[in-house]
């Protein structure tokens, strides 16, 4: 989570689900980059493969959405009451 590129990705996908193409196209980088970056967000249980589209010209795209509709991200250690 502490690339940049993978929080665009969660930023992209709040909302509706997207392409790997149409992520890329938002967050203006290559569809390696982003394939790479959603690997490693669906290892970490933060986003998943939800459908499959076709495009015009016949090829499967592979639509993401993430698994939970709200993300509580926490900076820093949480500080223990005694």
């Amino acid at each position: 989570m502490s690339s940049g590129t993978a929080q665009s990705i969660l930023g992209v996908l709040d909302g509706d689900p997207k392409t790997t193409s149409e992520i890329a196209k938002r967050v203006d980088t290559s569809i390696q980059n982003v394939h790479h970056h959603l690997r490693r967000l669906e290892e970490n249980g933060l986003v998943e493969p939800i459908d499959t589209w076709y495009s015009v010209k016949g090829r499967e795209m592979t639509v993401y959405a993430l698994t939970a509709e709200k993300l509580v991200v926490q900076f820093g250690a949480a500080e223990q009451s005694q």
